[in-house]
Order: C-alpha cells, then structure tokens, then sequence
C-alpha cells in the first residue's frame, strides 16, 4: 500500500481560475450571459435605492413642510436634472418599486446561475467519465484506479464548489465596479480614495492569497493519498481482516488524517490573522475617509452619510473578494488536475469522438499473432511477449498453457483488441484491424476473466446487460452450458436472486458460472476464458468443457488454463514461457511427447496429489 503524494506544479493560480471561467462558459455561454445582465440590473436598482437617500436626507435636514425638492439646476456626475419638482412619497415609492425590481432580478439571476453551475458539474464529470470508458486500454491500465475514482467523485466535488466561488467572486466584481460609479455621482475625489485604499488593502494580503495556493496543493496531495488508501483498505479488507491487520490500516489512514488536520491549522492561524489585519485596514480607511469628508473634501453630512451607506455595502465585498479568491485557491489545484486528466485520456481515446465503431465481418478462416512482441512499460527490457506466433483457426478452441506470467493474458488482450503489438501483427483472416475497427471487432467477442464482474443487482439483470431482449429459457440454457443451473434453481427467488456488491453473496464458483452463462448467453463468434474456471469444482469444469465441445464449429474459443479439465477439448495447445512459444501442436500430438509441458500436466493431474485435489473438489 503507497501512501505517495500526487505531483503538485507550480503556482498558477490565475491561470488556472481562467480556465476554469472559461469552462464554465462553455456550458451556457448565453445563461452565463443572461445571468451578467440581471446580475447588473440587481445591481444598478440597488444603487439607485441607496442614492435616493441622499433627497430624502436632504429634505429630513431643511424640515420643509412639504417635503418636496426641486431637481432644477442639479447636475449628477456632468449631467443636468429636470426642472421639476419631488415629493417625498414619490422618493419612498421609488425606493420600493426599486427593491422589488431587485428582488425579482436577483431572483431571475440565482436560478440561471445554479443551472449553470449544475451543467458545468455534470458535464465535466460525464466528461472525464466518458474519457475514462474511451480512452485506449493500455493508457487505463496504467493509471490507479483509486485515482480515478477520487477524480470522478471527490476532485469534481471540488471543482463545483470553486465554480461556486468563480461565480460568487464575478458577482462580487460586477457590484463593486457599480458602486464604483454611483459614488462618482457624489463626490468623485472621495470615491477614489475608499476604492483606492481597499484595493491597495487587497494588495498587501497577496502573501496569504500565495498561503491559500500553497495549502490548497497539500490538500490535493493529502486527499489523493487517503483516497488511494480507502481503496486499497477496501479492496483488501478480507484478506486483512483474516490476518488481523485492521489497526495497521487504520493507524496509517489516521497518521494522514492527522498531517491534513496540522496543516488545516496552520493555514487556519495564519488565514485568520490576515483576515484581522485586513479588517483593521478598513476601519483606518473608513475613519480617514470621514475626516477627509468633512475637513478637507467639506461634503454635506447628507452626502458624507450617503456615501458612508454605500461603503458600508461596498467593505463586505472588499472582504468577500479575499475570501472568496483565498477560497478559490484552495480547490482549483482539482480543477487541473481533473484537466490534465482528462486530456490525457483523451489523446489516447480508442478509434474516433465518442464509441462510434466500424464494423467488422464476422472471422471466417483464422485469428492470427503474427511474430508479435509487446511490453508493459515503455522501455522495459523485460517484454511480455517476444516474437510470438499463435493462431487461432475458426471454429476450433484453442488453448495457452504455462506458468503464471508467462504472457497468456497479454495473448488474450492482443486478441480483445485492447492492446496494440510493440511490434508484429495481430491479424483477422488475414488483415489487420484500423484503429476505429477494434470496438466493432469486440462485437463478436465474449471475454470471461478470472476475477469476475458482477453488477450489485440479481442474477437475471447481470445476465440481462450482454442480451437484453434474452428470454428465460434462453437464460437457463446458457445457466445450464455453465453448470450454473442447479444452484440457482436451489436458490429460493431462482433468477431475481441478488449477488452483492461485485457478486460478493455468492461463492467464488458460483460467480464465475454466472459469467461464463453471461459469455454464452451473448452467443459470440470468439470465446475467450482466461482462468474462468480456476474456482469450480473438476465435475463443474468438465460440464463446462462438455458444453464448449458441442459449441465446436460454431464459436472460435480461446482457453487459458492450468487445469486438463479445460484444456482436454482443445484442437490445439500453446505453450508460453517468459512470454515465448516454447512447444505448440495438437492435442494428440503434444501428449505424445511425455516430456512436453502439456504431457506434464495432464501426468501430474493423474499423479496421486492430483487426484487427491480432484477429491476435493480443487
């Protein structure tokens, strides 16, 4: 089990915030554009409100009894009033008529947003999601699965909340550049110095907004370590249950827990002191700003206090943007990391956009590896298979023996189409298959592997999701073909029988028949069963073999296994050694040769440990 960190780059914080904007906009430019509007609207209707204050503060101060003023000869910001009269019902009408606008446009403003947001959520990780089902098998594999399932769930998690914030901070911007222009209308040398101050406050904090980046990396790094460590510990629970090793597990999940939460309270210290310092600078500049208005500026108290309303809505927001940036720094290292990602899979998709396939012909001759060599690891010297020739004739089974690693599975994936050869062909009556051919080319295939799949539903569904449209008795037929008919009928709801998380309420045999009834029920034109009945009983496997030799002639099968059992049926024998053929023929050829791998194993299987294994049920 590692506990290694993810890679952390450089800091790029605005450049990833950018990216992330720009994302976002992809999913509705025109929502995204609709939101701006109203977001200005609600805006604007709010600043007018307050700039209303300023008659009806004026009327309170002369105490005319008519409370009425004239806007004749008043000029707002170079611009001449109308030469008429205002009462003070018709200020607190238009104050209320104003706030209702507002209301109804913030209204119209949260519902674009959050659908925004919500496409953006769901359309990166259908995104990633579909990158990761695309994306070339020998890419996938070499990728941590903990990774990417952190990456589908927890880091998109992530990346939502900082579009939240994205959007927050836009919002924020948009109000503060309008407030910016509503206190021109009152008193353009004071506006300037209360933006100008909390914009040099702003500066002056950047050493925390590099505090926030920096955390944020070890957060990736953290939560990427202890989702790599949940999986493991899950994957693996059994074997460390039986082995008592739970507290070791646990301990280990904890010393991260532990790292994550010192570092948590660290920036938190820090966090907090830089929010202190900023709010002191405020109150400085707030204090400043009222002794230049009066002393210096010589405002009106009507227009001092007017003003001091709007900065009063206008300070949150300076503390909103630091917040909202020092929030958005902590999470968007989710963001490039689901981005690279993401292009990383896709520079390696499998045939063309999307699962589009072209078709291939059903095989009619043979199947062929021609002289082919693959390896693991890019510059690996040790290579998986080294210039090996199989063929797999139609209609015939085939059969890869050996010892564990010696290449039978990378044979097995060379034939999937999964895997490309290093060098050689890999053949299909005589041509090799284009890029965009090999999903058609898994049209024709089942695959059962050792380690079984099975969806967490019953045993009817899990049958179901190669044939749809498959009838029952079509279903216990292929039950019957796996030797699987006999305990699911003894099961008491039979078909609609639930399996468990990954078939985990059925025995190890019982999983595989259901897979390889699966493999029959698709009716394939190329079988392959790599150790598929490594887990059943030798009766269970010889049904099995039974049922592949009346399928001779109708299905090409390709067979690895270290059992007689499963090998017996085949036309023809394989032998791979460190990823060599060392001995192929037929059946009646090889076991002719007492000395052969094949002859061996068949020998040792007779031997009396063999047969004792076979009592058994091994």
């Amino acid at each position: 089990m590692s506990d290694e960190a993810a890679p952390v780059r450089p800091l790029e914080g605005l450049r990833s915030a950018t990216a992330l904007v720009r994302a976002m906009a992809r999913f509705g430019r025109k929502r995204l554009a609709v939101a701006l509007t109203f977001l200005v609207l609600g805006n604007v209707t709010e600043g007018i409100s307050i700039l209303l204050l300023l008659p009806i503060l004026t009327l309170a101060g002369r105490g005319a009894p008519d409370y009425a003023i004239d806007l004749g000869g008043r000029h707002v910001m170079g611009y001449a009033l109308p030469d008429v009269s205002v009462g003070l019902e018709f200020l607190l009408g238009a104050i209320v008529v104003l706030v209702a606008l507002q209301a109804a446009f913030n209204r119209v403003k949260a519902v674009y947003l959050s659908d925004l947001l919500q496409d953006f959520a769901n359309g990166t990780r259908a995104g990633l999601f579909s990158a990761v089902a695309s994306a070339r098998w020998e890419t996938v594999v070499r990728m941590r699965r903990a990774d990417l399932e952190h990456a589908l769930t927890g880091e998109i998690d992530r990346i939502t909340f900082s579009g939240f914030v994205s959007l927050n901070l836009m919002q924020i911007v948009v109000g503060l550049a309008i407030y910016f222009v509503l206190c021109l209308a009152v008193s353009v040398p004071m506006t300037l110095f209360a933006f100008g101050f909390g914009l040099i406050a702003l500066l002056l904090l950047k050493p925390y907004r590099k505090l926030a980046e920096r955390f944020g990396q070890k957060i990736q790094s953290a939560r990427t370590v202890q989702a790599r460590l949940v999986s493991e510990f899950i994957s693996g629970l059994k074997t460390a249950r039986s082995m008592n090793q739970e507290p070791m597990h646990v301990a280990q999940f904890e010393r991260t827990l532990d790292a994550t939460k010192a570092d948590a309270h660290d920036y938190a210290r820090r966090n907090a002191l830089g929010n202190g310092l900023f709010q002191v600078a405020l109150a400085i500049g707030a204090a400043g700003f009222v002794l230049l208005s009066l002393r210096i500026a010589g405002l009106e108290m009507s227009q001092m206090l007017v003003l001091l309303v709007i900065l009063m809505r206008v300070t949150p927001r300076f503390q909103g943007v630091q917040a909202q940036v020092q929030a958005l720094l902590v999470d968007l290292p989710a963001w490039w990391r689901v981005a690279d990602l993401q292009q990383r899979l896709e520079a390696n998709r499998e045939g063309g956009r999307g699962f589009a396939s072209a078709p291939v012909p059903v095989p009619r001759q043979e199947i062929l590896l021609d002289r082919v060599t693959y390896r693991h690891k890019e510059g690996s010297e040790e290579a998986a298979l080294s210039d090996c020739t199989i063929r797999l004739p139609v209609g015939q089974a085939t059969a890869l023996i050996g010892a564990s690693g010696a290449g039978k599975s990378t044979v097995a994936d060379i034939v999937m189409g999964l895997i490309r050869p290093e060098a050689g062909r890999f053949l299909v009556d005589g041509r090799e298959l284009s890029e965009a051919e090999r999903r058609g080319w898994r049209e024709h295939l089942a695959y059962v592997p050792q380690e079984t799949f099975l969806l967490h539903d019953t045993i009817r569904a899990n049958l179901a999701i190669v044939a749809p449209g498959a009838t029952e008795a079509e279903m216990r037929e292929a039950l019957a073909d796996a030797a699987a008919d006999r305990f699911v009928a003894a099961l008491p709801e039979g078909l609609d029988t639930r399996v468990g998380d990954r078939g985990t309420l059925l025995s190890g045999g019982e999983r595989q028949r259901i897979a390889l009834a699966r493999a029959f029920l698709r009716r394939p034109a190329v079988l392959i069963l790599d150790e598929a009945t490594s887990a059943l009983d030798w009766e269970s496997q010889s049904r099995v073999a039974e049922a592949l030799a009346r399928r001779a002639g109708s299905m090409t099968v390709l067979t690895i296994a270290h059992r007689p059992s499963m090998v017996a049926f085949a036309d023809r024998v394989y032998t791979l050694e460190a990823g060599r053929v060392v001995e192929e023929g037929a059946m009646a050829d090889l076991m002719r040769n007492g000395e052969g791998h094949l002859a061996r194993m068949f020998a040792h299987e007779a031997s009396e440990p063999g047969r004792r294994r076979l009592a058994q049920g091994a």
